[in-house]
């Protein structure tokens, strides 16, 4: 699944009606007789029952046939016989409202006639697929339907564990490639990062795929996989047997101190257990003196809206909103209070998000901005602001559709305009990164006061209190980073070297990339990775090339974990957050002493 496409799917489902002239529980058989043409009448009579706010059943339906023709239209040889959307047109020009029966008739009718208006017959069920997804268009950017492997994908996403043997990999170039092993797992120890997987259980990795991958190194617990390794510094091939366990998958996978009673902690996704390893990252920085917090959402894209209320309850006082959400019908105000007592003192808190920043993201930073706990700063979040609920179909797949917007405490709407260019909604969201796009935004939002009497601003997403200027990467170091060169040369590098540090902190505090690492990488971007590289982007970029490679050099040593604290050092919107605690600092104190 491309990652647009997972962006687009990262909520859950909708409410909506139709209306019809007719009784909403009034059913056709055009779509009982054949699974195709059922998933089409199924989510369909989910729409007009459960959308959040009500819905022309003509924008369904006309958003239906808008999908089937686009899917096959894309084909080589192209719709051949238009006779079947001048049909169809013509029923759609017709004023008076169809019935339920006779707008699932017309829809079979159109995927009938779709199917065989090209050369080659197109399936059916891709056809009822398409037709579903133009429906869904038709309504907002956020509502969507997954086949059943997509949303096996989905539900694990957001697993808090799975059985394997613990590896983030990549095919690269054809090869099965280790790119960490993950801490505690039955990998860590065994394989290194760089290592190329040649064969698993005797049979060769040439050629695999992801799912391939998964298929095969996944497993119940208390089970064995052989795989064979060629490993770089070393000759001889290594054959080792791997017994899978249970993997946790960590959605605060960073947490530690970045200097004098300052922590750092990363979320990279609200799932089963965030609100639990969030404490547990909490209390470990706390009992290492920490009393100002960085707290990085960046590139979050949200999940659970459990779980981000969760989060917020670490920062909210007991009675506090921290969201509230509203549906179609009156009185379906939901409201979402903290639970429990602060038990220490609030900390400094500074809360960093950016244009990844999403859902449950929002909640949390709109939450600690509405109420003056904190400092939000960075970049204007995303803007997705519809709760989505999973509706399960009975083809296994999974229908997310909107079924109410949520709020911040104090009345924001987080929710971006949309209209049904999916790919400018996208685009739009990602792409405000001048500094001036902050000051803009407000021209047309709404204002709402926080009790400290600051200015907070509703309707496109969460405007930060402070925008951190970042320096967007230059076409070298984009081509550096996308053909993986810093990890293939780094893992050969440290495979043929034995002179490092004992201790990582020691690395991380006095190593330096040598003159000779650089020399020998600048070789091999040139000789290859075939990368063109002139004499002065090389000077302009050596900073750059020995902060990748330090990183990659510890990633290697010691794991992912070490890897990214080095980054982190040298990251400059960190380094901005760091110097704005004296304001966060005077939030905080006012907070208390009223």
């Amino acid at each position: 699944m491309s990652p647009l496409k997972r962006l687009i799917i990262a909520g859950c489902a909708v409410l909506a009606i139709l209306g019809l002239v007719e009784s909403h529980h009034e059913r056709g058989s055009a779509g009982e007789e054949r699974p195709e043409l059922r998933l089409i009448a199924e989510v369909r009579d989910k729409i007009h029952r459960y959308y959040v706010e009500p819905v022309d059943s003509l924008l369904v339906i006309e958003g239906a046939v808008d999908g089937m023709v686009e899917a096959v239209a894309q084909g080589e040889e192209g719709i051949q016989d238009s006779s079947a959307l001048a049909e169809v047109d013509s029923l759609l020009r017709v004023h008076a409202p169809l019935s339920n029966r006779r707008q699932l008739e017309l829809l079979a009718h159109t995927l009938d006639q779709l199917s065989h208006s090209r050369q080659m017959p197109y399936p059916t069920d891709s056809l009822a697929r398409a037709a579903v997804g133009g429906m869904l268009i038709a309504l907002d950017p956020h509502s969507s339907y997954l086949d059943p492997q997509e949303s096996e994908e989905m539900v694990e996403r957001f697993q808090a564990h799975f059985e394997g043997i613990g590896i983030y990999f990549d095919i690269h170039q054809g090869q099965l490639v280790v790119i960490s092993p993950i801490e505690g797992s039955p990998s860590y120890g065994k394989l290194r990062a760089g290592d190329h997987i040649t064969a698993i259980d005797g049979i060769s990795t040439e050629g695999i795929t992801a799912d391939q991958v998964m298929q095969k190194l996944r497993g119940p617990r208390d089970t064995q996989v052989r795989v064979s390794v060629a490993r770089p510094g070393t000759d001889d091939q290594l054959e080792i047997t791997l017994t899978r366990d249970r993997i946790p998958v960590h959605s605060v996978p960073y947490a530690f101190m970045l200097g004098e009673g300052a922590g750092y902690i990363r979320i990279t996704r609200f799932a089963e257990q965030t609100g639990e390893e969030l404490g547990q990252a909490l209390n470990q920085l706390k009992a290492q003196g920490m009393e100002r917090l960085v707290l990085d959402l960046r590139g979050n894209g949200g999940g659970f809206l459990s779980q981000a209320v969760e989060v917020a309850d670490y920062f909210l006082d007991r009675g506090q909103l921290i969201v509230y959400t509203e549906g179609r019908e009156t009185g379906s105000r939901l409201d979402y209070q903290d639970q429990n007592p602060l038990k220490d003192k609030p900390l400094s808190l500074v809360v960093m998000i950016d244009h990844g920043s999403a859902s449950a993201s929002e909640i949390v930073a709109g939450a600690i901005q509405d109420l003056d706990l904190g400092l939000i700063v960075g970049q204007t979040s995303f803007g997705k602001g519809l709760v989505q609920e999973q509706f399960p179909l009975s083809n296994n797949g999974l229908l997310l559709l909107t079924v109410a917007r949520y709020f911040t405490p104090l009345g924001r709407l987080i929710q971006r305009p949309y209209t049904k260019d999916v790919a400018a909604y996208i685009e739009e969201g990602l792409d405000t990164l001048d500094e001036n796009a902050v000051d803009s935004l407000h021209t047309d939002a709404q204002i709402f006061h926080t009790a400290q009497s600051r200015s907070v601003y509703g309707g496109g997403g969460i405007t930060p209190d402070v925008f951190l200027k970042t320096t967007p990467l230059s076409s070298f170091a984009e081509d550096v980073l996308t053909e993986g060169a810093v990890f293939d040369f780094s893992s050969g590098w440290v495979g043929r070297h034995h002179d490092w540090p004992a201790r990582f902190e020691d690395f991380l505090g006095h190593y330096q990339v040598s003159g000779q690492a650089l020399a020998e990488f600048l070789t091999f971007l040139r000789e290859k990775k075939k990368i063109s590289v002139e004499d002065s982007t090389y000077a302009a970029h050596r900073q750059f090339l020995a902060g990748e490679l330090k990183a990659e050099f510890a990633r290697g040593l010691w794991g992912d974990e070490e890897r990214y604290r080095v980054l982190v050092e040298s990251d400059e919107e960190v380094e901005q957050a760091l110097r704005l605690f004296a304001r966060a600092d005077a939030l905080r104190l006012a907070h208390t002493n009223p």
